[in-house]
């Protein structure tokens, strides 16, 4: 049986921490540790430290020293033959099954496992966050199935191997320190898998402005990302365009809106709009004067985006039953339509800071 260690990073506090430790504790599972590094630690924090003491090993550190930093920190002090990190703001699922437990079988043969995540659906907002969620989790089980090694994951729950953790020398100092380490586990060839038999969920989004925060702390850390790995990843992209398209469109399906609205030639929607307004002048006499009004470009946009949606709908809906989300088609139509262009505008824009500024990135992060 292979000893556990639980690894958690805290800023401040977590409303969360406290249900996340008592249920960690009260796991069936025999061989176990938990870790917990506070940077800056507040009242609540420190009376949590004195709740748990004799069962938790807590390292406080009086400043902020990061994500990367604290991680770090806390695996030097682990025993455990394989390392779990659990950021302070989820819950576990399944607790009573014992989620250690199955997370350890799931860990029979690979070095990396990634967890299935969801967010705490509260709000409209996290409706719509969740459907980001299960493309991360489509996108990991596709690398799951057809490669058996990840290029990036949602850094919020996963697993790693002890010895894997030391063969590619822990976090970097980086802001995007999940996806360096798995970038890093790429090319080293370790192995990987995606579980939906274990499972975290994600406290509420406060509100648009805390997601623009984050998606825009999001996006500067993808900048950073293909800055550092732009080389590598082009050589994967050339060597397995099989897998890494449908996964860049899986992650992001404005992306086909995209390239269907602007790299397949005019005249072909044209035609299709001739013969359906011919069609539909037969049964509606305004039909074909009102879509004249409208304007072809309009029309064909509209065309595009519909068959967008058809296309995910299918793909997203058929992952949700797979995946065990929860799945609405009115929900996933404002995804399409509204949440999905403004992540990759954010993203994108993200991505040009990186390229415009370089070095000179500051939003207040620590590595």
């Amino acid at each position: 049986m292979d000893k556990i260690s639980v690894l958690i990073p805290v800023h401040g506090e977590s409303s969360l921490l406290e249900r996340l430790l008592t249920d960690l504790l009260e796991d069936p599972h025999p061989s176990k540790e938990v870790l917990v590094v506070i940077d800056e630690p507040t009242e609540t924090s420190l009376h949590l430290v004195e709740k748990f003491r004799d069962r938790i090993v807590f390292i406080l550190n009086g400043e902020r020293v990061g994500k990367a930093n604290a991680l770090n920190e806390a695996f030097k002090r682990a025993t455990g033959n394989i390392l779990l990190f659990l950021d302070s703001d989820v819950q576990l699922q399944g607790v009573g099954a014992g989620f250690l437990g199955i997370l350890e079988g799931e860990m029979e043969e690979v070095d990396i496992l990634d967890i299935k995540k969801s967010k705490v659906r509260c709000s409209f907002l996290d409706k719509l966050v969740n459907y980001e969620y299960l493309g991360s989790s489509l996108v990991s089980y596709f690398f799951s199935k057809r490669v058996g090694k990840t290029l990036g994951l949602n850094g919020a729950a996963f697993a790693i191997r002890r010895e894997a953790f030391e063969r590619l020398g822990g976090f970097r100092r980086t802001i995007v320190d999940d996806f360096d380490l798995m970038t890093r586990s790429f090319l080293e060839g370790l192995s990987f898998r995606y579980t939906a038999r274990v499972s975290v969920s994600i406290k509420p989004q406060s509100g648009w402005k805390d997601w623009y925060r984050q998606r825009r702390r999001w996006g500067v850390a993808t900048g950073v990302w293909l800055k550092d790995y732009h080389t590598s990843l082009a050589r994967v992209l050339v060597r397995k365009p099989q897998v890494m398209l449908p996964a860049l469109l899986l992650l992001m399906p404005s992306l086909l809106f995209i390239f269907l609205s602007c790299l397949i030639p005019d005249a072909i929607y044209y035609e299709v709009l001739v013969l359906a307004l011919l069609v539909l002048a037969r049964y509606f006499s305004l039909a074909l004067p009102l879509m004249l009004l409208v304007g072809i470009s309009v029309t064909k946009n509209a065309i595009v985006f519909v068959l967008t949606y058809i296309v995910f709908s299918g793909i997203y809906g058929f992952a949700a039953r797979k995946l065990g989300y929860p799945f609405d088609p009115v929900e996933f139509l404002c995804y399409c339509l509204i949440y999905a262009p403004l992540s990759l505008l954010m993203h994108i824009i993200g991505i040009f800071r990186v390229m415009v500024h370089k070095d000179m990135i500051d939003l207040d992060w620590k590595t």
